[in-house]
C-alpha cells in the first residue's frame, strides 16, 4: 500500500482552507481597521 495523499484529498483540503480564508478575511481586515482607528483616536486625545 502506498503512503501519501491522493490528488483529490489534497484538493479537498485546499478548497476547505480557501473557504475558511474567505470567511475570515473580512473580520481580520475589520480588526486591523478598528485598531488603526483606536490609535488615531488616542493620538488625537493627547
Amino acid at each position: 500500500m502506498k503512503k501519501g495523499f491522493t490528488l483529490v484529498e489534497l484538493l479537498a483540503v485546499i478548497a476547505i482552507l480557501a473557504i475558511l480564508i474567505i470567511i475570515a478575511l473580512p473580520n481580520v481586515l475589520e480588526m486591523f481597521n478598528n485598531a488603526k482607528k483606536d490609535v488615531f483616536v488616542t493620538e488625537v486625545k493627547t
